[in-house]
């Protein structure tokens, strides 16, 4: 049984994931590849599909990468952006 210090350690290690995910982001943004980080997901289901089990890896993040469509009609559309003063409060 892990004790609390691995615990801990588990939980930096896998905070740690987000840095390399942003750096992935960013790297597939600079290729011109879509990139989506995805909540939500179940780890364990992950770790069975990826057979994970018995091995010292665990799921912590999941991003779907690849290139849209080019008959994606959303993609051309305006971006919604709201004016400054109704986001950003001064004091």
């Amino acid at each position: 049984m892990a004790g609390p210090r691995s615990a801990h350690i588990a939980t930096w290690a896998s905070n740690q994931t987000y840095i390399a995910l942003g750096n992935f982001m960013t790297a597939a943004a600079l290729l011109g590849v879509d990139t989506c980080p995805i909540e939500g997901f179940s780890p364990p289901d992950y770790d069975r599909l990826l057979s994970l089990d018995g091995t010292p890896y665990r799921s912590c993040v999941v991003c779907a990468a690849g290139h849209r469509s080019p008959d994606d009609k959303y993609a051309s559309l305006a971006k919604v952006r709201f004016p400054r003063p109704e986001l950003i409060e001064h004091r």
